[in-house]
Formats: structure tokens, sequence, C-alpha cells
């Protein structure tokens, strides 16, 4: 699968796992501010965790258009961290399941309330990460050792 070039936006934020679309902190047509980073790429695109950890919740059966985060899993770190993978088509990991960083644990796909802010394909990964103090940290790190 080709992956998408970058948009002129955000011309040198490029991850492994796609073009970004939405940096962290952004404001988007929901949020003044964007807690996650948004990934855009083919539908399909393997999505591996960024950080080893316990399923604590996969959430599958959702479709494109619902006013939700489409299908999504979460990953708890050995720091507490919450990773929030949203978006996905059907995944293959289950609450209880111990993964490792790079572990493939869905596609990519549009589930859920997606949108492309070029216009284009709305397939995409919402990546989030919550502290185990509550507050919202950046994926980038997290991305970059992929």
């Amino acid at each position: 699968m080709k992956p998408l070039r970058p948009t002129k936006r955000f011309p040198n934020m490029a991850s492994k796992l796609g073009v970004i679309t939405t940096p962290f902190g952004a404001s988007t047509a929901q949020e003044k501010f964007h807690p996650g980073v948004d990934i855009a790429n083919v539908k399909g695109t393997p999505i591996p965790t960024t950080t080893d950890g316990v399923v604590i919740g996969a959430d599958y059966g959702h479709v494109k258009g619902e006013n939700n985060w489409g299908n999504v899993v979460k990953i708890r770190d050995k720091n507490g961290n919450i990773h929030q993978y949203s978006h996905l088509g059907n995944g293959y990991v289950r609450p209880g399941d111990t993964v490792k960083r790079g572990q493939i644990i869905a596609p990519m796909s549009d589930t859920g309330a997606t949108y492309s802010p070029s216009g284009g394909p709305s397939d995409n990964l919402d990546y989030r990460i919550v502290s185990a103090y509550g507050k919202y940290k950046s994926p980038l790190t997290y991305l970059k050792n992929l």
C-alpha cells in the first residue's frame, strides 16, 4: 500500500503510518484543542501498537457515519498511560490481551465520525494518550519510536 503524500498544511509532519493531517493541539471542526494525532492513509493500512501493554478496551462493530469513535482499541502501558486508537476496522485484539510494541492491532478505516480536512478519503487513525494522571500527552514520541 502506497502512503499518502504529506498535505500542504503540515508538510514536515509525517509518520510511518501515513500523513499527519491533524497534529496534537490543533483545532478541528469538532474540537478547539485536538488532544491526539490524526494520521491518514489508505483503508487497510496495518495499525501497530506503539507500546507494550494490556488491552483494556476493544469496541468493534461500528460503521462510518456514526456519531462516535467508531471501532476503538484502548491499551494501558506499564506507566498507567491509556493509548486510544480510533476509527479502526475490525480489530485483532480483545480486552485482557497482552500486546508488544509493533504488534498489529487493527487495520486503518473510517468507522465512526471521520472526516478529511482536504476533502479526500476519510480513512484515518485518531491516536490519543491519557496519562495516569488524567492529562493528555502528545503521541509523537511514541510514533517516532515505531
